[in-house]
């Protein structure tokens, strides 16, 4: 039995939106997609010719943007059209990657128009643009004096079944994967340079564009331009036995590796004080670096892992995270 017609609007970022339509139909929803992938814009009749005599002779550079903009604009609203009837719910990742009046069509599609903000707020301010065009915005970071939002944390994908690797107490291997900025690097480097002295294996991959190429590099670190897949990190987290999360200063919330963690029997170290705060919160599986505690690391690494409740971990997962947001909305 179907639970209603699900649309999800999302950027095309790597697999992920096929992972939220296998885990939305597996709850039995019938699901429909929209990305911010659209096809190449291309002139039309004259506008070439316009556009090199305002680009040359006005110094205007903003013409053929605006007609990338409405061509975007367009596919999007033509993508939408081609979905026929009302739909039960609209969920919007990142609205701030979509043009204000495409969301505003949207709204006229559905009774009930939700976002979800996956990134912290201040580092896309954009999205403060975006609070009052849904019904509830939802976001794993606290925002003042907003009543139509409201927290949720991230969650990990229950559809895919979890392997089982038990924990290495000998020698673990420590994971992590994600974009290069500075500060993270630096954090790295303290942190390979203070446990490379333990028993450890390192499988650490920063993906950098090539505008921001690190000048030195870490000899225990895979630098990648080629993004990894979220299938194929999910292979990396399943062979790993810790995964090491460096917090993005721009977010307050908690990443999604501290989810995976739970549903993989990962262990996590972090420099993210907040998690202590979640009731899975386990010294013997999450090591908060703080303090220059470096050398506690290694007592926590020999420590087997501690099995959480399954209620806990439940209650995490992709399949309750969906349920908590439509049944806010008063639609079950």
């Amino acid at each position: 039995m179907k639970k209603g017609k699900f649309l999800l609007v999302m950027p095309d970022y790597s697999d992920f939106p096929d992972l939220f339509l296998e885990n939305l139909q597996k709850e039995g929803f019938e699901t429909y997609l929209i990305t911010d992938k659209v096809s190449k814009f291309r002139y039309k009749g004259a506008e070439s010719v316009k556009n090199f005599f305002i680009k040359n002779i006005l110094r205007n550079k903003d013409y053929k943007q605006g007609l990338v903009n409405q061509h975007f604009y367009d596919t999007l609203s033509e993508n939408l059209l081609a979905i026929k009837g009302e739909l039960d719910y609209i969920l919007v990742i990142r609205p701030d990657n979509f043009p204000i009046p495409f969301i505003k069509n949207l709204k006229k599609r559905t009774k009930q128009l939700i976002a979800y903000q996956w990134d912290g707020i201040e580092k896309f301010p954009e999205i403060k643009n975006y609070f009052n065009l849904f019904d509830t915005f939802f976001c794993f970071e606290k925002v003042a004096s907003q009543p139509n939002i409201r927290p949720i944390t991230n969650f990990y994908f229950d559809h895919i079944p979890p392997a089982d690797k038990k924990y290495n107490t000998e020698k673990p291997v420590l994971y992590f994967v994600g974009l290069y900025w500075k500060s993270r690097e630096e954090k790295i480097d303290r942190f390979i340079e203070e446990v490379s002295g333990l028993s450890v294996e390192f499988s650490i991959f920063i993906q950098y564009f090539r505008h921001q190429e690190p000048e030195k590099k870490n000899d225990r670190i895979h630098y990648i331009q080629d993004r990894i897949s979220f299938q194929e990190n999910l292979e990396l987290v399943k062979n790993s036995d810790v995964l090491l999360d460096f917090v993005d200063p721009l977010h307050n919330g908690l990443s999604i590796r501290f989810f995976e963690g739970m549903y993989y029997h990962k262990k996590v170290i972090t420099d993210n004080i907040m998690v202590k705060n979640y009731d899975f919160y386990h010294p013997d599986n999450i090591f908060v670096v703080e303090n220059d505690n470096y050398k506690n690391i290694e007592q926590f690494l020999k420590t087997p892992y501690s099995e959480l409740p399954d209620e806990i971990v439940k209650k995490y997962g992709f399949s309750n995270w969906i349920q908590e947001i439509i049944k806010d909305q008063k639609l079950l």
